[in-house]
């Protein structure tokens, strides 16, 4: 997509233009948060119009999850740690009954 259509769609707040944004943009975005990718993305489209460019930062955030969301770049498996409890009468290292310790005697 050319990018003076979507400096156009821009302007004309036209329904689908950070969606547009994104898709165009996806190596910015992949490498970086969402604030610095803004400002990337501003400075492109500032230079390819000559005027200054306003992106809403929520409605670029709210396509980038969309996006993120769709191609599964996010991790989705859980590590579960699998707990080890033994009670007192389990244990291989049998030690004194609950409550009792030994005390070491100095020399």
């Amino acid at each position: 997509m050319d990018k003076r259509y979507i400096i156009q769609f821009l302007k004309e707040r036209k329904r689908g233009v950070y969606t547009l944004i994104v898709n165009t943009y996806v190596d910015v975005i992949s490498t970086m948060g969402v604030t610095m990718a803004q400002r990337v993305i501003k400075d492109d489209l500032e230079k390819e119009a000559g005027t200054t460019v306003e992106l809403n930062y929520f409605s670029l955030a709210k396509a980038i999850s969309k996006f993120e969301k769709r191609i599964g770049n996010r991790s989705t498996t859980v590590v579960t740690r699998k707990w080890d409890f033994k009670d007192a009468h389990e244990m291989n290292d049998k030690g004194l009954a609950p409550g009792k310790f030994k005390l070491k005697q100095a020399d």
